[in-house]
C-alpha cells in the first residue's frame, strides 16, 4: 500500500499494452506539457519498462496476460495506490474477463471500496462512470466509481494509432484523458 498526500495537483500519465513498443511509450512521455508526477502500466509489455528511462518519475505497474516471466517493477497482477483520497486499482483486466463486459470488475472494486479503476487488455480506450448511490452486488457506492482504459500504446486493432491516457487528481476532483500518438 501507498499513500501520498499531494497538496497540489497529482498527474499521472497511463500505459497499456505496449507489446514490445517502448518507441512509443517515450513518445508519449515527450509529448506531455510537464513531467508526471507517476507512470502508470497496466500490464502486457512489464519487460519493456526496463527500457523505460523516468529518471526521478515513480512508476507502478501491474502484470497483464502476456507477462509470463516477472519484472522487478510488474510482479503483481493487481496493484492499489491511495492518492487524494482515492483508492486506485490497477490491473491488467484479464482476471476479470474485460472484453466480454465490465461487470465482474466492477463488482470486484465495489467489494474493495475502489473509487478509480485502471484496467487495460480490451487495447480500446474506455471511460464509463458508476454513479454514487448504485448497488453493485452487496455494496451501495458512496462516491461515484471510474473505470479507466487507456487504450493499447502499442497498437490498435481499431488502426487509430497507439493510445495514452491521463489522470489528474486533486481532492474530489478526477479528470480522465486519452491522447493518441
Amino acid at each position: 500500500c501507498l499513500a501520498i498526500r499531494w497538496e497540489a495537483v497529482m498527474e499521472l500519465l497511463i500505459f497499456s499494452d505496449s507489446h514490445g513498443r517502448v518507441e512509443n511509450m517515450h513518445a508519449a512521455l515527450e509529448r506531455q506539457v510537464k513531467a508526471p508526477d507517476a507512470v502508470l502500466f497496466l500490464g502486457d509489455g512489464a519487460r519493456d519498462l526496463d527500457r523505460l528511462f523516468l529518471c526521478d518519475t515513480p512508476l507502478w505497474a501491474v502484470r497483464g496476460n502476456c507477462d509470463w516471466s516477472l519484472s522487478d517493477y510488474a510482479d503483481k497482477t493487481e496493484r492499489f495506490l491511495y492518492f487524494e483520497g482515492h483508492t486506485i486499482l490497477l490491473c491488467h483486466g484479464h482476471e476479470w474477463g474485460v472484453k466480454g463486459g465490465l461487470g465482474a470488475l466492477i463488482a470486484h472494486a465495489a467489494d474493495i471500496g475502489a473509487d478509480i479503476v485502471l484496467f487495460g487488455h480490451t487495447h480500446k480506450p474506455t471511460l464509463m462512470t458508476v454513479p454514487a448511490g448504485e448497488a453493485v452486488g452487496k455494496t451501495t457506492l458512496s462516491r461515484p466509481m471510474y473505470l479507466f482504459n487507456p487504450g493499447s500504446i502499442g497498437y490498435n486493432e481499431d488502426g487509430a494509432g497507439p493510445c495514452f491516457g491521463t489522470l489528474t487528481l486533486k481532492g474530489e476532483t478526477v479528470l480522465f484523458g486519452h491522447g493518441r500518438l
